[in-house]
């Protein structure tokens, strides 16, 4: 029977392995522990952390495919188990626009893809500028590492607005 690896025990990879289910395959799961989502209902489960190459690869051993249920899985990691011939499925070179919303909006854009109005703040100088394009309020987002409503401020006070930035 085919083995599918997951990276990431949360609950897209617990209704993952209910499809797979269904289509006859076998979904094992790297989990951080034992009671994450996919981690209580998958018998194929290898726990460890999805920064841990080591992990990563024991989870991958003898997999037909390895895919992963949240962006935060380094893409250097993932582009070592390609050279080690993991069908890394999507590739990390398509993870660094789950990865990264500025990478990701500017693609969006060379593509004519809609999508919201946006801009680059590196600074606070960039921060109030953005002002004058976006108005006020407008939702700042951390570029990287933002997941599950972290690193997202709606801001409505340009003190606050210079506070974030500057952090």
């Amino acid at each position: 029977m085919p083995v599918v690896t997951m990276i990431g025990g949360g609950q897209l990879a617990r209704m993952t392995h209910q499809a797979a289910i269904a289509l006859g395959q076998t979904l094992r799961v790297l989990a951080g522990s034992p009671d994450e989502p996919a981690a209580q209902v998958s018998p194929n489960v290898v726990f460890g952390s999805h920064n841990d190459l080591d992990a990563l690869r024991e989870a991958a051993t003898g997999a037909h495919a390895l895919t992963f249920d949240h962006e935060g899985v380094p893409t250097e990691h993932l582009e070592v188990l390609q050279r080690e011939g993991v069908a890394v499925l999507p590739p990390p070179q398509a993870l660094i626009y789950a990865q990264d919303k500025t990478a990701m909006r500017k693609r969006l854009g060379e593509l004519g893809a809609p999508m919201p109005k946006f801009a680059e703040i590196t600074s606070v100088e960039d921060a109030r500028a953005a002002l004058g394009t976006l108005g006020d309020p407008y939702v700042l987002k951390a570029a990287r590492g933002g997941y599950d409503g972290r690193g997202v401020w709606i801001l409505e006070d340009h003190a606050e607005l210079e506070r974030v930035v500057t952090e």
